[in-house]
């Protein structure tokens, strides 16, 4: 079949390169066996404390173990593991909280913040208003937020975005909250395995109503979300607007990959996490050393994310485009936002900074840099599994 052998060619390009995008991970064997297991073309439908198809009394062990441990991984008391996508997760959530009010605040996507919650996204499928968070220096303007919570008459604020490299501190964020009641929900799609490892933002629960994320970033599973929170009554909103609402069948065999993944960071991913971080500040380091600039002001980046400088490509002849064309001409692959990230290839178990920034480096200066590439791929071995 055509299609069959260009999904063997792609398996072996991607095998064959570096990928530094930061919204993407690579599965272990035992989570790729899952997701293409027989449950990829399976129903399920729990109503009522049965499940309405036959045949699925094994996946209902799966899922009843996932959940279960979601909640140890986060200790949380509830969590919500079907959603087919973080933008679902999101979707899921925001419904379950809108009745009690329709002004929405998140960070705007000009400051880095996560398109979908406006610009006739989300806010037109769900009907609230959009309101961009006040921002400076990669965080939220925590000196006027109460202030403009108040005169937008914000309900409900959305923590998280897509270009993510600080903590936000949550002591003022709940100070806010206690002030004017609105509901906090944290947008942990980039940073997910970060929490779970306990490496970034340890008091994201503790200080929010509702934590979701995507399975695919910094959490090393298939594609999908999480939704995990403290509060029963939210939870219970939760299930209701998950099945046959925002979803219908949730996809089995996601289910049990995911379920998988979680295994392992349940096992591995403090270690992880931590390493993560580390290879971010590294290369970080290592860049700023030869001379390759980063976005002002995202140099100590907490996270797994580093963020180029546009300015500095242009002085290049790059701009982000060009730039990460370039790279995927030697068999390194970046976005188009320009944003590093350093999960996957920290999960790929290589940890030498200095050689990855060389690399950035070199190509930059438009110097042949084919030795150093397949050396650092060869050194692919997959860890924490």
């Amino acid at each position: 079949m055509e299609t069959s052998g260009l999904v063997e060619k792609y398996n072996d390009y991607r095998n064959s390169t570096l990928n530094l995008q930061a919204s993407e991970n690579v599965l272990s064997p035992d989570a790729r066996m899952a997701l293409s297991s027989d449950m990829a073309s399976r129903y399920s439908l729990n109503l009522d404390g049965h499940n309405a198809y036959g045949g699925t009394g094994y996946y209902d062990n799966i899922l009843e173990l996932l959940e279960k441990n979601t909640k140890k991984l986060f200790g949380s008391k509830f969590s919500e593991s079907r959603p087919l996508s973080g933008h679902i997760a999101a979707e899921t959530s925001l419904l379950s909280v809108l009745e009690h009010n329709r002004n929405v605040m998140a960070v705007s996507e000009e400051d880095g913040g996560y398109p979908g919650y406006s610009g006739g996204h989300l806010d037109r499928v769900l009907g609230y208003t959009f309101h961009p968070a006040p921002y400076k220096n990669f965080d939220l303007d925590y000196d006027i937020l109460e202030q403009r919570i108040k005169e937008t008459g914000t309900g409900i604020l959305v923590l998280g975005q897509s270009m993510f490299i600080k903590p936000y501190d949550m002591k003022i964020i709940e100070e806010i909250k206690e002030k004017t009641g609105i509901i906090v929900i944290y947008d942990a799609s980039h940073v997910l395995g970060l929490l779970a490892g306990k490496a970034f933002q340890k008091d994201a629960l503790k200080f929010s109503d509702i934590v979701y994320g995507s399975t695919h970033k910094t959490f090393f599973g298939p594609q999908g979300g999480i939704i995990i929170t403290d509060d029963e009554e939210i939870y219970r909103k939760i299930e209701e607007n998950t099945i046959f609402t925002t979803m219908d069948n949730v996809n089995l065999s996601r289910v049990a990959s995911l379920s998988v993944a979680v295994e392992e960071m349940i096992k591995f991913g403090e270690e992880y996490a931590k390493n993560v971080v580390e290879n971010t500040q590294k290369l970080s380091f290592e860049l700023a050393k030869s001379g390759f600039r980063l976005m002002p002001g995202s140099e100590e980046s907490k996270t797994h994310q580093l963020l180029l400088d546009d300015k500095f490509l242009h002085s290049k002849g790059f701009d982000y485009y060009t730039f990460s064309r370039k790279l995927e001409e030697n068999m390194v692959i970046i976005d188009r936002f320009g944003r590093l990230g350093t999960q996957e290839i920290t999960r790929w178990g290589i940890n030498d900074m200095g050689k990855v920034s060389d690399v950035l480096c070199g190509i930059s200066n438009k110097l042949n840099k084919t030795e150093e590439i397949k050396n650092l791929i060869s050194e692919k071995r997959l860890k924490f599994w």
